[in-house]
């Protein structure tokens, strides 16, 4: 029998805690892990995930999937009843003493040796020592475009300056990627555009113009996309499922829909990861891993969410995509039990599509636990040359 229980782990991408999480409430913990609209809309919160939630609606968070796997799996390692507000009150024992020390009591106990990490914060910022282990950090895309468009007085000043900031980042801050929502913002069913198109709508964009602010955007991106392979960093993508179906047009994070794009060959050098495995189109985010020699597969968010039905998601990605272009991520925030739990089923759910590869006689045995040792942790370390 397969058990990755003892494999090291690299989460993917996550982001850093707070101590304003170290104590919980039983509602509050489940809470965590709700991706759904608030239903008490707030004026002065931008983001209605963040709204408040009335009784009628935290009924419901007890009984989310990935919240009964959260009770199960952290009762085990807390020796406490399989009950939501036990897990609470013992997890609170913990942190109340050292927030700090829980966190590293559970990527211990998980095996997190290492996190990709998207943050805005300053690379020496204080909140990053609570993440234990190595940390890796991607250049976010939106922040400098936002900031350099303000104070840019033209298109070929903005993309100078946005270049100059992701090169720096790089080469002297370490950064090893850059994170882009192009899904939320423009759509994944767009054509690269040139820097004449975007000089051409620069003024208009600066104004707030949506659609040339769109145009721009993507000018952006087809220019860093082509830096990333002189960098030799890969780009990761928010694809499917990316935070909540509001959020963006949701609609246009298919994977599929940005085979257009990608199938230039100008961009075949560039590594390409998409982020939460294209959640639910899980199918298609294998496909293109499998079709496109630069893109990669990231399974995380859809682990540890996807919980009750995680071994078949694992299945449609590993069905096509190939097995070294797979790495596992959390999409963990706030709290460390989100990153904990992805690794948690992420073993578990390997463990199992593995398994049954080789009972039916897809897989050797030894195939199978070498791949389950790629996924956890190989394959990020190769990607992001850590020996």
């Amino acid at each position: 029998m397969l058990n990755f229980n003892d494999t090291p782990f690299i989460d993917h991408h996550c982001h850093p805690y707070d101590p304003k999480y170290a104590v919980l409430e039983p509602s509050s913990l489940a809470h965590e892990f709700f991706h759904g609209r608030g239903d008490i809309p707030d004026p002065k919160v931008a983001k209605s995930r963040f709204w408040g939630a009335t009784d009628a609606l935290k009924y419901h968070f007890p009984f989310m999937g990935v919240v009964q796997t959260l009770v199960r799996q952290l009762s085990k390692v807390l020796d406490c009843p399989p009950e939501l507000d036990a897990i609470a009150r013992a997890r609170n024992r913990l942190t109340s003493k050292s927030f700090a020390e829980y966190i590293a009591f559970l990527y211990k106990d998980a095996g997190i040796i290492a996190t990709v990490l998207d943050s805005g914060l300053p690379i020496n910022d204080p909140l990053l020592d609570l993440m234990p282990g190595k940390k890796l950090r991607l250049f976010q895309f939106e922040p400098p475009l936002q900031k350099f468009l303000k104070t840019a007085g033209s298109y070929r000043e903005l993309l100078k300056n946005f270049q100059e900031s992701l090169t720096h980042a790089v080469k002297k801050d370490g950064f090893i990627g850059v994170k882009v929502h192009l899904a939320e913002q423009v759509g994944f069913g767009v054509l690269p555009v040139r820097e004449d198109e975007a000089a051409a709508v620069f003024a208009e964009a600066k104004t707030g113009d949506a659609p040339s602010y769109k145009k721009l955007y993507t000018a952006v991106f087809t220019a860093i996309l082509l830096q990333c392979q002189e960098l030799d960093v890969p780009v990761h993508l928010h694809s499917g499922f990316t935070g909540g179906m509001w959020n963006g047009p949701i609609h246009d994070a298919d994977p599929f829909l940005l085979g257009p794009f990608l199938k230039h060959n100008e961009f075949l050098k560039t590594k390409i990861v998409l982020l939460h495995a294209g959640y639910p189109w899980t199918k298609q985010a294998g496909q293109m891993a499998h079709g496109f020699p630069h893109v990669w597969v990231d399974m995380g968010q859809m682990t540890p969410w996807a919980s009750l039905g995680i071994a078949d998601c694992y299945r449609d990605i590993m069905a096509w995509a190939p097995l070294s272009k797979i790495v596992v991520g959390s999409g963990g925030h706030g709290t460390p039990e989100i990153a904990w739990l992805s690794a948690k089923t992420a073993k578990i759910a390997l463990a199992e599509v593995l398994g049954d590869a080789v009972r039916l006689g897809l897989m050797a045995e030894n195939d199978a636990e070498k791949t389950g040792r790629m996924i956890l942790h190989e394959n990020a370390a190769r990607l992001y040359g850590l020996g």
